[in-house]
């Protein structure tokens, strides 16, 4: 079973399409640089994330050399990476109650998924992830 270094699914997830196979590496269809040519073959737009790795290990340094070099290889889409980022925080292990929940979650992100950082934005990614996180929350508390 293959593992994504950027976004950590694994090739087994039920919300994975199918890897792509691209010079013999195996790349996430949600994290890399995918394109098509003339004849509809799906490609990989290198350097990108997304790199698949046959061993488990939530190692930040695999993330960040696959999204960074002195700045990001590729962008996330800012409404891609809301998704990210709400679906890390339901799977996030940290105690999200804390009255510093929000911010500890968001070093987690910069440590361990990096690439959902790097959406543009007008401001800051922590104010933009900050708000994304109490609509979230404030919304789960409505339907309670």
């Amino acid at each position: 079973m293959s593992h994504c270094s950027s976004c950590s699914r694994s090739d087994s997830d039920s919300d994975m399409d199918d890897v792509i196979l691209f010079h013999g590496i195996h790349w996430c269809p949600h994290c890399a640089r995918v394109k098509e040519d003339a004849e509809s073959n799906r490609y990989i737009l290198l350097p990108s994330p997304g790199r698949m790795s046959d061993v488990n290990r939530d190692d930040p340094l695999d993330a960040w050399i696959d999204c960074y070099e002195m700045k990001p290889k590729t962008r996330i889409l800012i409404k891609k990476a809301k998704i990210e980022v709400l679906r890390a925080w339901e799977n996030w292990s940290g105690d999200k109650n804390s009255s510093q929940a929000k911010f500890m979650f968001f070093g987690w992100l910069n440590r361990h998924r990096p690439y959902f950082l790097t959406f543009r934005s007008k401001g800051d990614p922590w104010q933009t992830v900050h708000s994304w996180l109490i609509q979230y929350e404030s919304g789960k508390s409505q339907k309670s």
